[in-house]
């Protein structure tokens, strides 16, 4: 089992109040539902950085060169179907 550590969070009481309904729909504990959000939030957030940094290293105009030669060999279609649309 993984070892966990105490923290004390303040949040605003309407927060605290919507997390608390929110992990009763979901039929898990308030600490699980806390610790499931922050994991994704931050695990986002690492992604997302990573992907700028990485980024940040390129050649902005040979990127938009790459992605146009992609878009490119995506198959034309003579009729796009209603639902696929935009409107």
């Amino acid at each position: 089992m993984n070892k966990t550590q105490i923290v004390t969070l303040r949040v605003p009481v309407e927060l605290k109040s919507r997390l608390e309904h929110e992990a009763k729909q979901q039929g898990v504990s308030l600490n699980n539902l806390a610790n499931y959000f922050l994991t994704t939030q931050l695990s986002q957030r690492e992604a997302l950085s990573m992907l700028e940094a990485r980024i940040s290293k390129k050649n902005i105009t040979q990127l938009k060169s790459k992605v146009q030669k992609i878009l490119a060999a995506v198959p034309k279609r003579k009729t796009v179907p209603e639902w696929d649309r935009i409107k």
